[in-house]
């Protein structure tokens, strides 16, 4: 990695780590919002249907 000692090449890879970690918590606490408006959003349309000719007569 380029660091001049071992111990600094350690330090370096734990605060990478860390941040990592946060990062990761932070797309999974994204994710489960995503989820739970896609869970509401899909019983909206289950009660009114939509695509191609809804709600026309042809």
């Amino acid at each position: 990695m380029g660091h001049s000692t071992a111990r600094a090449a350690l330090i370096y890879q734990h605060a990478s780590a860390d941040r990592d970690r946060l990062i990761a918590d932070a797309v999974s606490g994204l994710v489960k919002k995503g989820r739970k408006r896609g869970a509401r959003r899909s019983k909206k349309k289950d009660k009114k249907p939509d695509g191609h000719g809804a709600g026309t007569e042809g």
